[in-house]
């Protein structure tokens, strides 16, 4: 049965996933939800928080009986850490400064003392605090940010991840003699700890090891336990990529296994693993003793808190149609096998998408994703495309647009053009975000592949792009673009879509937040600017009150119902 489009985006742009939860003794869960426009602590009974910014990823402080939480304002990601009193609300600030504080863990031990990843110096990095004193001690000495760690049981030591991604190492810190040291790093490969998103690392230390992935041996992500000499063992051998390896408290390994969009949890008990939630991905993954809880997101889920399988809060049940995809391959130009997800709809579609998910070294998730939703509603087939540089497909193909960005993934966008067209759509568009949208731009640019493209928060110039991005994302720019802008200076401007601007001649909408640190809004400027100085149709949204992404109801709304009036308007011509 077809749906009002205007009456699906406002359906769906008030759907908002959970960001982050946790329970207090009693049980009572505590987790974050939107309300008024931001995101606040709630139990299912009722709010807890009511302040300025979005209050996120709450954790329980065992001996304080408190809970921290991050908290942003406007979305530009430079959080505040704070302490928020479970039966009040009240808000008490531990960290309230302008870097980019993070990732809290108590120390096992000491009630007082928190670890936690912070922007304070040049990068990110790792740091204690003493709450009560406020005193503040670096740890990292590594030049590499700092992404994950985890506490010794015993609180006398922490392990943690050094390095953007590619050919990261494990190193161990001992708070009280102040040394850090390398505890493993194997050449050409990546030694990672769990990359659960503002909780990263945690539980990958327990009494039986320290637990962690690499793809040293096999190319592929492996599950590796290792002791504090630096001696590891494989577990669980399959040649499959697997994330976020976390300890239970009964001694077993949870872990996701990517399979073409779903990361699968599963658990590992005494070397058989069977699978806890087979669809979607899932953030925010804790062990607890009664279960493993997450939150996830699936064509049905746009972020549900889930213990084992079953729902425990459900803040916005999905009553509106939603579309999974079938997974699909095709061939790139050079013959390699891309894989991807086809998003069709119930009807005969009036023409066909291609979704470019963000990263590079992420995927296009079975997920709730309003703009592919939507635009299969409106009646567009949508391919989603893992292209070269995505992850789950091991380690060489991760690696395979590595000093290339911009080359042999847009190849892989265009053969997804191509695709569409091999299965009778006579006209294609493209859309994407981040790097989707960087990707996005170039494909317009660079190729007559398109018919019309939405880009959101994509780099423009290369060369602005590195040297205004934050610290660290900057250092990983140069990192995939394989060298700084007086290294490789052809590449580049051969690479950025400002120096094609006067190829695009198709309609293009562009979507910028105002406060996004990530992709600065001066990037979208530039390219809006030569756009009109050619007078290249094109329409221009900027959010002012958004970051790196577009959250708030109303402005995805309207994002919506752009993307939507564009694609519509030039598939009627």
């Amino acid at each position: 049965m077809s749906i009002d489009v205007g009456e699906y985006v406002a359906q769906i742009s008030e759907a908002h996933g959970i960001k982050g939860a946790t329970r207090r003794p009693d049980g009572t869960v505590v987790f974050a939800a939107y309300r008024g426009g931001e995101y606040e602590l709630c139990t299912p009974d009722n709010r807890l928080t009511e302040t300025d910014g979005d209050i996120t990823y709450p954790q329980w402080l065992e001996g304080r009986e408190a809970l921290v939480a991050h908290r942003d304002v406007g979305g530009t990601e430079a959080y505040d850490l704070v302490e928020v009193d479970p039966e009040t609300g009240s808000v008490t600030p531990i960290l309230d400064d302008e870097f980019q504080n993070q990732n809290p863990q108590q120390n096992p031990v000491d009630s007082n003392q928190l670890a936690f990843l912070s922007t304070r110096d040049r990068s990110i990095d790792l740091y204690t605090i003493d709450v009560e004193a406020g005193d503040v001690t670096k740890h990292s000495e590594t030049d590499d940010p700092v992404w994950a760690y985890a506490w010794a049981p015993d609180g006398d030591a922490i392990v943690y991840q050094s390095g953007s991604g590619h050919e990261t190492a494990l190193r161990l810190v001992d708070p009280e003699a102040m040394t850090d040291e390398v505890l493993l790093d194997e050449p050409d490969s990546e030694q990672s700890l769990a990359m659960n998103n503002r909780h990263s690392g945690r539980d990958a230390w327990s009494e039986n090891g320290i637990v962690f992935t690499t793809n040293h041996e096999t190319g592929y992500r492996e599950l590796a336990i290792a002791d504090v000499s630096g001696e590891y063992d494989l577990h669980f051998v399959n040649e499959q990529d697997k994330y976020n390896p976390q300890w239970t408290p009964d001694g077993d390994i949870v872990f996701d296994e990517s399979r073409h969009g779903d990361w699968q949890i599963r658990r590992l008990h005494e070397g058989d693993a069977e699978t806890v939630e087979s669809t979607g991905y899932h953030q925010y993954k804790e062990a607890t003793e009664d279960g493993v809880y997450y939150i996830n997101h699936s064509p049905t889920e746009v972020g549900d808190l889930k213990r084992d399988g079953e729902p425990v809060v459900v803040e916005s049940p999905v009553e509106f149609p939603t579309t999974s995809p079938e997974h699909v391959t095709y061939e790139s130009a050079d013959g390699e096998e891309i894989a991807a997800r086809l998003y069709t709809p119930d009807r005969e579609p009036i023409g066909a998408i291609v979704y470019i998910h963000g990263g590079p070294p992420a995927q296009a998730y079975n997920n709730l994703t309003p703009p592919t939703q939507t635009l299969v509603q409106a009646g567009f087939e949508v391919l989603a495309p893992d292209y070269r540089g995505s992850i789950g497909y091991g380690r060489d193909f991760r690696t395979a647009n590595m000093g290339d960005l911009g080359g042999g993934d847009v190849d892989d966008i265009v053969a997804g053009a191509d695709y569409l067209r091999e299965r009778g759509h006579s006209h294609v568009g493209v859309f994407g975000g981040s790097y989707g949208g960087y990707l996005t731009l170039m494909a317009v640019s660079t190729t007559d592949a398109f018919d019309t493209g939405t880009s959101a928060v994509g780099i423009v110039n290369w060369e602005t792009a590195v040297e205004n991005s934050r610290g660290y994302l900057g250092d990983l720019l140069r990192m995939l673009m394989g060298g700084t802008p007086e290294e490789v200076p052809e590449l580049y401007e051969e690479r950025s879509p400002i120096t094609h601007v006067d190829e695009i001649d198709v309609p293009l909408l562009v979507i910028q937040g105002g406060n996004d640190p990530r992709v600065p809004q001066s990037e979208a400027e530039q390219l809006v600017s030569s756009l009109d100085e050619r007078g290249i149709p094109h329409e221009y949204v900027l959010f002012e009150d958004e970051g790196h992404g577009v959250v708030k109801t109303e402005n995805k709304a309207e994002y919506l119902t752009r993307m939507i009036s564009v694609c519509q308007s030039t598939f009627e011509t």
